[in-house]
C-alpha cells in the first residue's frame, strides 16, 4: 500500500469518525437479525474505562507490610497514604509483601476480597522487556515519545510506533470477529466518549453513544422555531441523499445516512424499560457506566453476542492539589465500578462482562511538593465474575527512588506490558490464536502471553 492509499483510508475513517457511526458493510437494519438464531449464552463484553491524565495508582494500591510502607512513604512524603487507613487484602504480591486500597476506594476493596477484582501491577507501554540499565543505556527500542500524555494515549491504544497510528487493538479485534459475531449494521465497538484509536480498526468503528443514549442531529432552540425544524430536517435529508461526485464527500454521505437510520432504531430500543438493580452514582462516570449497562441488558434485542465498550474518564493529571483531587477521583471510580459489577449481577451477565482499567501511563514517585508528574508504569484493575479475583498478577515494582524500576526521577519502568495485558483479555473474548500476532505486534517479544487473570 503506498502513501496516498494509506492517507486516503486514514481520512476516510476519520470521516466516518465525525459522523459517530459504526457500521458493518451492508446495511441489514436492528430488527434484521436472522430471528436471532445465534446462541443468546454465547455473550461476552469488555468494558474499558480510560482514566485520562495517568492515574497515580502507586496511591490507589499500596504496600502495607512495614518494610515496603516505609520505603513507599519516603519515596511519597507529602502524598503517602497513612498506612492505618489503608483497606488491607490478604494475598501477598510478587515482592513479598501484602497491600491495601486507598480509603477512597472501599468498593474495589470489597470487590478484590470477594474474588471479583484483581490488580495487575505496573503495567504501561513496552516494545521489548526493559531493564533500567537498557533503559539509561538506550540499547533497545522503547515506545514513541515517552511521558507525553497524547503520545502514551496512542500506544496505549493502537500498540504502533508508527504515526499516524491506523488502528487500535480493539478495532483490529472488531476486523478479525465482527462478521462472525455481529449480524446488524450496530458495530461490535461502542464509545461513551466519542472518537477514539482503541477501537478504529481497517474495517470497523465504533458507534458513539452519550449517557444519555443516542447522539443526535443538534436541534437547539435557535434552530428549531419558525419553520427552522423543517428546513434543517430538508437539508440532512439531502445531505445524505445526493450524489456529490466526490470519493469522501460520498463516503461521510453514506456514514452519516447509516448513523441516522441506526440511532433512530437504537434510540427505540434504549427507551423499552429494563430495571437494573444497581445504584449508579450522580457522576459522569456513573451516568456512562449506566448506559453501558442498559445497551448490555439490550444485547437479545439488539442480537449483540460480542461487545467492546470504551468509557473515557478523565481529571488524571494531578500536577497540583493531589492530596484533595485523587481521592475524589478514586471514590467516584470505586463507587461507579462497584454499581456496575452489581447491575451486571442483576442482569445474570456477570461472568460475560470483564471491566478493565488503563490510562496514558502511571505517576511519577517524586512529589512535586502538591502532585505528581508524568511517570510510565502502574497499576491496573480487571473486575468481573470471569476475573480470577483476590488475587495480584505480574511483578509488582519496587517503590524506591532509585530503584531497580527506576528510569529516573521515580518513573518506574513497565514489568508487564501492554500488549500482554491486552491480549489476556481477549483471549478471553474469543480472539482466535491466529490474530494475536496481528492485533497485538509486540505480544511475541515477551515470554509470557497470558497473564491469567481472566
Amino acid at each position: 500500500m503506498n502513501r496516498f492509499q494509506r492517507e486516503r483510508r486514514f481520512w476516510l475513517k476519520k470521516a466516518s469518525l465525525l459522523a459517530g457511526a459504526g457500521a458493518t458493510s451492508t446495511f441489514t437494519g436492528l430488527s434484521a437479525i436472522d430471528a436471532f438464531a445465534q446462541d443468546q449464552d454465547d455473550y461476552r463484553a469488555l468494558v474499558c474505562v480510560f482514566l485520562y491524565g495517568g492515574n497515580d495508582s502507586f496511591n490507589m494500591f499500596v504496600p502495607r507490610s512495614n518494610e515496603p510502607y516505609e520505603l513507599y512513604a519516603q519515596a511519597r512524603r507529602n502524598l503517602a497514604v497513612p498506612q492505618s487507613s489503608l483497606i488491607g487484602v490478604s494475598p501477598t504480591a510478587s515482592d513479598g509483601s501484602q497491600y491495601g486500597f486507598h480509603p477512597a476506594a472501599p468498593e474495589l476493596a470489597d470487590l478484590f476480597n470477594g474474588g471479583k477484582l484483581a490488580v495487575v501491577g505496573n503495567v504501561g507501554p513496552l516494545v521489548v522487556p526493559t531493564s533500567r540499565e537498557d533503559y539509561q543505556a538506550n540499547r533497545v527500542p522503547l515506545p514513541p515519545r515517552l511521558f507525553s500524555h497524547n503520545d502514551q494515549q496512542d500506544f496505549w491504544q493502537s500498540l504502533q510506533s508508527a504515526a499516524p497510528q491506523p488502528s487500535g487493538w480493539a478495532g483490529r479485534v472488531a476486523d478479525a470477529m465482527q462478521a462472525q459475531y455481529i449480524s446488524g449494521e450496530l458495530s461490535m465497538n461502542i464509545s461513551m466518549v466519542g472518537s477514539n484509536l482503541m477501537q478504529t480498526g481497517a474495517t470497523s468503528i465504533p458507534y458513539n453513544l452519550s449517557p444519555g443514549g443516542v447522539v443526535h442531529p443538534k436541534m437547539s432552540s435557535l434552530l428549531t422555531g419558525y419553520g427552522r425544524l423543517e428546513r434543517r430536517q430538508k437539508a440532512i435529508a439531502a445531505i445524505t441523499s445526493n450524489d456529490t461526485g466526490h470519493l469522501l464527500a460520498n463516503h461521510y454521505r453514506n456514514t452519516m445516512r447509516r448513523s441516522l437510520v441506526v440511532g433512530e432504531e437504537l434510540g427505540r430500543v434504549l427507551d423499552s424499560n429494563i430495571e437494573i438493580e444497581s445504584n449508579f452514582p450522580a457522576t459522569d462516570l456513573g451516568a456512562a457506566m449506566g448506559m453501558v449497562a442498559r445497551m448490555i441488558s439490550h444485547r437479545n434485542t439488539l442480537g449483540l453476542r460480542r461487545q467492546i465498550f470504551f468509557v473515557g474518564f478523565g481529571g488524571w493529571d494531578t500536577h497540583g492539589d493531589q492530596t484533595a483531587r485523587h481521592p475524589a477521583l478514586l471514590r467516584s471510580l470505586s463507587q461507579s465500578l462497584g454499581a456496575f459489577y452489581s447491575a451486571t449481577e442483576s442482569l445474570g451477565v456477570a461472568s460475560k462482562v470483564t471491566t478493565f482499567t488503563a490510562a496514558d501511563f502511571g505517576r511519577t514517585l517524586t512529589t512535586n511538593g502538591d502532585g505528581t508528574d508524568h511517570g510510565w508504569g502502574g497499576h491496573q484493575i480487571a473486575l468481573g465474575g470471569a476475573v480470577k479475583g483476590n488475587a495480584i498478577y505480574g511483578q509488582m515494582p519496587e517503590i524506591r527512588i532509585e530503584g531497580p524500576q527506576d528510569s529516573g526521577r521515580g518513573r518506574l519502568i513497565p514489568t508487564t506490558s501492554v500488549d500482554q495485558y491486552a491480549a489476556t483479555l481477549a483471549r478471553w473474548y474469543g480472539l482466535p490464536e491466529s490474530n494475536m500476532s496481528d492485533v497485538f505486534p509486540n505480544l511475541g517479544n515477551f515470554n509470557v502471553a497470558n497473564i491469567g487473570f481472566v
